[in-house]
């Protein structure tokens, strides 16, 4: 009978690459829009809020929305998909925005975490993943 320690193992051991594989993939996207992109002054003018229950505990996340005029003189407000808690900005609180001016909606606000933080923490997760998967499994380095 197989026991817990290997499934679990196996799952984290091929679980591991595809998210390491997910962070390379966001890293080379993120490093092509970086490349295309303006940049602007930007605005937070709101934050998006979300408080997740589990168990007895609440756990409260931000989204900043923020608004920029592009190049070409529209202003655009935009939705960042990257939550936080606390808030990186406050309301008001001015920041820079990298955005595709082919696709102005395409925006985020211009600091590691909201740019690079996706294929950052998901391939040190995959990577961390993969190491214990094999731990578990009995493949030793």
């Amino acid at each position: 009978m197989i026991g817990f320690k290997t499934v679990f193992g196996c799952l984290f051991a091929c679980g591991g690459p595809c998210l390491i594989v997910y962070g390379v993939v966001s890293y080379f996207r993120t490093q092509s829009f970086i490349r295309r992109s303006a940049e602007a002054r930007g605005e937070v003018i709101r934050l998006e809020h979300s408080k997740d229950r589990m168990g007895t505990t609440s756990y409260e996340s931000y989204a900043l929305v923020f608004s920029f005029i592009a190049a070409n003189g529209k202003k655009f407000t935009v939705a960042s998909d990257v939550w936080s808690s606390p808030a990186d900005f406050s309301i008001g609180e001015s920041v820079r925005v990298l955005y595709d001016p082919a696709n102005s909606e395409d925006a985020r606000i211009h600091t590691f975490f909201q740019t690079s933080g996706t294929a950052v923490i998901t391939g040190v997760a995959g990577l961390g993943f993969a190491v214990a998967g094999s731990y578990f499994v009995g493949l030793h380095f």
